[in-house]
């Protein structure tokens, strides 16, 4: 009885896990797909400032402008490259630690598991 209760828990704690996982990449996946959408908002923002560049006759201004929105979407990108790179450490400690439990997990499992056999010889 010990050993199928031992194994439902087990059980529900990997399904509350796989939840996480789950959770965890959908959020990971999120993140990247802001990233992209960034570098398209800079690109886009790259042809604007070209394409006013050459209408424009207050090309300073222009210029000015430009640098300023630049050093904003540097500091943007580089502070959302942080944030990935803090969600997938994250990732990468919360699963190696899951890991490790399940391994211990399966082996008390194996214990109890040969604990029985020795009993019923």
């Amino acid at each position: 009885m010990a050993s199928s209760t031992s194994l439902a828990i087990v059980l529900h704690q990997s399904s509350n896990n796989d939840e996480l996982f789950m959770k965890q990449t959908l959020q990971f996946s999120e993140t990247l797909k802001d990233l992209k959408n960034l570098r398209k908002q800079l690109y886009s923002a790259a042809e604007y400032f070209e394409t006013s560049y050459g209408k424009e006759e207050h090309k300073e201004t222009v210029i000015e402008t430009l640098k300023e929105y630049a050093a904003k979407a540097v500091v943007n990108t580089v502070d959302h490259l942080g944030s990935v790179s803090d969600k997938f450490n994250s990732f990468l400690s919360d699963n190696s630690t899951h890991f490790s439990t399940t391994h211990l997990r399966l082996s008390s499992l194996e214990q109890v598991k040969h604990s029985i056999s020795n009993l019923e010889s």
